[in-house]
């Protein structure tokens, strides 16, 4: 999306002078206020949620606050806000299947509920899952979800190379089980990284008559390992978002993924391929490709294999995913539904190239793999990993016990915004008792606070208003080049809502920031932009200038189609945000989809 600004005067009474806004990059950070009338002082808190369990797994009440210490950095820090939260009287009974609605349900999702409570998000990671294990875990996510309690929120996003969001937030349980069905129709992409593995160690071996155990050998593994990076790292991206779009979701926050599993290192397992084949002592029981006159010179080296697959190491992005779900206080559990499996065929049934892909090493590090990426998740962000099962329900239902019963401990740290990573550590008087908590938080900017609570409004239309902005549109033109409309987004902002800086001898200055980010209905998402608005009030105007609205323009440029806009006008001064949101369509009327 490009963004082209046009500034609209107000009337000769107000009498402001304006200059033209430059769209910023969204990284920089807010310029600090001036000193003086109408600075303001936040005071951010950090909450941890603690869950307490004897050595049998089973619930520990009765904690109070000075049972509990809490450090940052390795320093205590005052515990200012407890509460010891028991919901389990509040969970839904088992039900028979709910009807399915009618389409619009799904369509329109109403908006979220303000009341406290859970707000789940389920995400169907449908680029790593294969169709029967997705359909097994569905079936079992579907009667979780009707057990949680009747005023808890459930949205439902899938990744299909983009994200979708399926169903926003809603305590409507048959919207959510139309919208579950709806996805169990969706393709899924697990079973083509199967197909690519194998072709890349067809490959592999095609090359041993020219380089037998040669560098060129390894070509195809690392084309692989560096494509299933690229992968990984945009699916990571894509959960990042719905992580950040879930921090201005009011109540508690929990996201819950379904998956086979992300490679930690993609492409290691290849590796290990050439490590058995090419070794000193192959295992593999299958014909050593390396002939016995092949030159020492010529090979590649096998233990240099194993560490060069390291290079396609995701393990840091997986770590900044949590360090930002503990950020936005959202708790990730996850649930591995490739289940318990077992092979149907045995090696005399298996090609050469199937047969390398099923020893017990490879299969190994398959399986550290996609488990390693699912564990780190949850184990930083305090949530549950659940994996080698194919009954899932007793893993739901002890996440279900998290939702209901846990210790909130708040403390107020002594910096705010800072933008760093602090370590969490807590701990318990109580002998016997075992706690699990989130390891970690970063400290957000508040632009950064700001840009995720608009990607929140962009999504479930979750909106705030203190600065009672009225957003409407005007007439779409189209571009001369056919391809693009100018969408004009007009914003009236009461004068009298915005906080000024008084200076003796000086006009009144006062500050606005815009962030403005589009949906187009596919999953795709624009730049989000950012346009700094300042204000300026001659002195002897003030009084008439309050008493009137502040007319501001700006140009989208679109394609056409179906679009959701999202944006956040933040006082600077005052430290007060609006969050607003639309639909928009553009140009023709499309085809109807099923993407929201």
């Amino acid at each position: 999306m490009k963004t082209m600004v046009a500034m609209s005067k107000l009337l000769a009474a107000v009498c402001l002078a304006l200059g033209i806004p430059a769209v910023i990059l969204a990284a920089e950070a807010p310029a600090a206020p001036p000193t003086g009338f109408g600075e303001v002082v936040q005071v951010h808190v950090v909450n941890v949620e603690v869950y307490a369990t004897d050595k049998d797994g089973r619930r520990v009440s009765g904690l109070h606050k000075d049972d509990f210490t809490v450090f940052e950095d390795g320093k205590p820090v005052k515990i200012t806000n407890f509460d010891a939260v028991d919901r389990s009287g509040s969970a839904a009974p088992a039900a028979a299947p709910v009807p399915p609605p009618s389409p619009e349900s799904v369509a329109t999702p109403p908006a979220p509920s303000t009341e406290s409570g859970l707000s789940l998000a389920v995400l169907i990671d449908n680029f790593h899952l294969r169709p029967g294990h997705r359909s097994r875990a569905l079936e079992q996510v579907r009667k979780f979800l009707a057990r949680l309690a009747p005023d808890d929120r459930i949205m439902l996003a899938t990744y299909d190379l983009t994200l979708n969001v399926r169903q926003g937030f809603t305590a409507d349980r048959a919207a959510v089980d139309a919208a579950l069905a709806a996805t169990e129709s969706l393709p899924t992409y697990g079973q083509q990284q199967d197909n690519d593995r194998r072709t890349a160690v067809e490959a592999m071996y095609a090359l041993y008559d020219q380089d037998p155990c040669g560098y060129t050998m390894v070509t195809p593994i690392e084309n692989y390992a560096s494509a299933m990076r690229d992968e990984a790292h945009r699916t990571i991206g894509a959960f990042k978002v719905l992580v950040s779009s879930l921090a201005g979701v009011p109540g508690r926050k929990a996201l819950l993924l379904v998956s086979d599993g992300i490679a930690a290192t993609p492409g290691e397992e290849l590796f290990q391929v050439f490590s058995e084949v090419c070794g000193a002592n192959p295992t593999s029981g299958l014909p050593q490709v390396l002939s016995n006159d092949s030159p020492l010179s010529s090979r590649y080296p096998v233990q240099q294999a194993l560490v060069d697959a390291q290079k396609y190491s995701v393990a840091k992005k997986l770590e900044d995913l949590a360090a930002h779900a503990n950020a936005n206080r959202v708790t990730i559990y996850t649930l591995q539904a490739t289940g318990l499996q077992g092979s149907g065929a045995t090696q005399a049934d298996l090609g050469t190239h199937e047969r390398v892909l099923q020893m017990p090493s490879v299969q190994q590090v398959l399986r550290e793999n996609d488990r390693g990426s699912l564990f780190a998740m949850a184990s930083d962000t305090g949530g549950r990993a659940t994996f080698d099962a194919n009954d899932f329900l007793p893993d739901l239902s002890r996440m279900q016990e998290d939702f209901a019963s846990y210790y909130s401990l708040g403390y107020s740290p002594s910096h705010a915004g800072d933008g760093l990573q602090h370590r969490i550590e807590v701990k318990v008087r109580q002998p016997g008792v075992h706690i699990r908590y989130r390891q970690s938080y970063r400290d957000k900017p508040d632009l950064e606070r700001v840009a995720d609570r608009t990607l929140s409004a962009l999504f479930y239309g979750t909106e705030d208003n203190p600065l009672d902005i009225a957003m409407t549109l005007g007439e779409p033109t189209q571009d001369a080049d056919a391809k693009t409309w100018e969408v004009p987004v007009r914003l009236k902002i009461p004068l009298f809502k915005v906080s000024f800086v008084n200076r003796e001898g000086q006009p009144f200055q006062g500050k606005l920031r815009l962030l403005v980010v589009t949906e187009n209905g596919q999953g795709g998402l624009s730049p989000l932009r950012q346009v700094d608005v300042p204000l300026t009030i001659p002195r002897l105007k003030v009084l008439t200038a309050l008493g009137q609205s502040y007319l501001y323009t700006l140009t989208l440029k679109l394609p056409a189609g179906p679009h959701r806009l999202a944006l956040a006008a933040r006082d600077e001064l005052g430290a007060k945000t609006s969050y607003l949101s639309l639909p928009l369509t553009v140009g023709p009327a499309p085809a109807p989809t099923g993407a929201r």
